[in-house]
């Protein structure tokens, strides 16, 4: 644990979710073949629809769309009923095969793998601070085994821009009263969870696990940790 600027005690914390309370890339990897399968297996309109294919209609979407880029469950249901209508299918029943697909893919995704140390330490932090969700991402919480622990989850999207933007963080903040120097962010990325939270003037804790390089960074945070347990004895 390191420290970068003097430390003063908090009365509510928000965490970011992916790769931080749990390692994310192998829950997408494997929704994102579970998706591609589905597709290739079940419809006509999408039975060549591989993963070059799939990511070439995505970065096509976003360019003609860029709002979608603050919100990712959107953008893949947008996804998915381009491709179908691409292959032929009706607008109106690609939309609604569309929301299925998704339903499915977002229960894949959130079959994730959280730690018995990472339960405890949220059950502690629990009993005695506020938790928060600021999330990019659309984890389902309630499936992963994670909604008990969090008074209020704030996604990107509906109107809300991702992290570093300060939506979610001003909702945060007003949704528990208090001064953003109260609120400890926990999250991993220099720019979106670090970055985000100091400018909008929330106390910043860089979770860096696996010892990014300190140049990511635009502004410092808080604190430094190189595992999530030392917020027990930070916090605790």
């Amino acid at each position: 644990m390191q420290f970068y600027r003097r430390w003063q005690p908090v009365a509510a914390i928000s965490f970011d979710l992916d790769d931080t309370l749990y390692d994310n890339g192998p829950a997408i990897e494997r929704a994102e073949q579970w998706m591609l399968a589905h597709l290739r297996s079940e419809y006509l309109a999408t039975a060549m629809l591989d993963k070059p294919r799939w990511l070439e209609l995505k970065r096509n979407l976003l360019l003609e769309q860029p709002a979608l880029r603050h919100d990712v469950s959107l953008a893949r249901r947008h996804g998915i009923q381009a491709a179908l209508m691409a292959g032929g299918m009706a607008e109106t029943r690609a939309a609604q095969e569309a929301e299925s697909v998704f339903a499915a893919f977002l229960a894949e995704r959130s079959k994730i793998e959280v730690s018995d140390e990472t339960h405890a330490l949220l059950a502690r932090l629990a009993a005695r601070y506020p938790l928060a969700v600021i999330t990019n991402g659309n984890l389902d919480l309630a499936q992963a085994g994670l909604a008990d622990y969090f008074t209020l989850v704030c996604k990107a999207g509906l109107g809300s821009r991702m992290k570093p933007a300060p939506d979610m963080f001003v909702q945060v903040q007003k949704a528990l009263g208090l001064a953003p120097d109260r609120i400890l962010h926990v999250g991993d990325h220099p720019q979106t969870d670090v970055l985000g939270a100091r400018l909008h003037g929330f106390k910043a804790a860089w979770l860096n696990e696996h010892q990014q390089p300190g140049e990511q960074l635009q502004l410092l945070p808080d604190v430094e940790l190189t595992a999530l347990g030392e917020l027990a004895d930070l916090l605790l």
